[in-house]
């Protein structure tokens, strides 16, 4: 009798879910369903608490975006690699994801996002995806990044003594050939007055940074450009900057925290070292974005 309402009760747990789960999109031969966009709303609440107060229906769409870009890059990352294997490089990537969030172990990362109906085989995945997405991005463009290490040197040697430092979040757009930028700015302004910054960074932002509300962290002056570093110069903690032409859209910076920096015993050759993956890195962060742009161009998506 016990065994039999037991199978009773499963069956009828089974069929509520089933009943519930919709497929919405398929892109390729990849599904999404509203469980899918659930879970990526949730995920995208871990990351930046803030996001709760954004509205729900636009809060849902943007998840949705996040995820078929995730199901883009997965696609794509499957041609070259297995995203099975296992590495201890992921690990120190984990590690530097939750400690990113104020949590001190993985006991305390799992438990954290147990509370937003997330399991750690499912997070640890999603790290996977980006951080073989850039491997992906380093092997096929890396050749073609170009630094000129004199002038990184120069650069250098002019900040002797102290420099300034910037804690900094991004929200990088673009523009649609019929859209004005200074609306879409306009727009954006309205949504960090509503919500804020870190979740207008959710709604708005194309740089992978979206996800966790636009953060970069900590930059030195000297790993910026004349142009960038003159637009912080001239503003405070807390404020943020018009838009910044780029080759990949238009980037607002804003200024989370500074602090001044001491040179005096400045190690010339570890400063050019930094400062040069520094800029490998944002190279390569552009080249990023150009590509998923062109595949998510050749991907079939179809709404359902």
């Amino acid at each position: 009798m016990l065994k039999t309402l037991l199978i009773t009760t499963f069956f009828q747990s089974y069929l509520f879910a089933t009943e519930n789960v919709k497929i919405i999109l398929k892109i390729d031969n990849e599904i999404i369903t509203n469980i899918d966009v659930q879970k990526e709303y949730n995920y995208l609440i871990a990351l930046n608490n803030e996001f709760k107060e954004v509205n729900k229906e636009k809060a849902l769409l943007i998840a949705k975006n996040s995820i078929i870009k995730e199901k883009i890059k997965k696609n794509e990352i499957e041609k070259y690699y297995d995203l099975g294997e296992e590495s201890d490089y992921l690990d120190d990537v984990i590690k530097n994801f939750y400690k990113k969030l104020g949590l001190n172990s993985k006991k305390e990362f799992k438990k954290y996002i147990e509370k937003f109906g997330l399991n750690y085989r499912e997070i640890k995945m999603k790290i996977r995806i980006e951080t073989v997405w850039n491997q992906l991005i380093f092997q096929k463009y890396n050749e073609q990044v170009k630094i000129d290490l004199e002038e990184l040197r120069k650069k250098i040697l002019k900040l002797k003594g102290n420099q300034t430092s910037y804690l900094l979040s991004e929200i990088l757009f673009r523009s649609e050939a019929s859209e004005d930028v200074n609306k879409k700015y306009e727009l954006i302004k309205k949504s960090i007055e509503s919500v804020g910054f870190k979740s207008s960074a959710n709604i708005y932002s194309i740089a992978d940074t979206s996800r966790v509300g636009g953060d970069i962290g900590w930059v030195n002056e000297n790993q910026l450009s004349i142009e960038i570093v003159k637009k912080l110069e001239k503003l405070k903690i807390n404020e943020y900057s018009k838009p910044i032409n780029l080759v990949e859209g238009y980037l607002i910076l804003k200024v989370e925290d500074i602090k001044k920096i001491k040179n005096d015993n400045l190690d010339i050759n570890k400063e050019l070292k930094k400062l040069e993956n520094y800029e490998r890195n944002k190279q390569l962060n552009q080249m990023s974005n150009i590509f998923f742009s062109k595949i998510k161009n050749n991907a079939t998506i179809n709404e359902i």
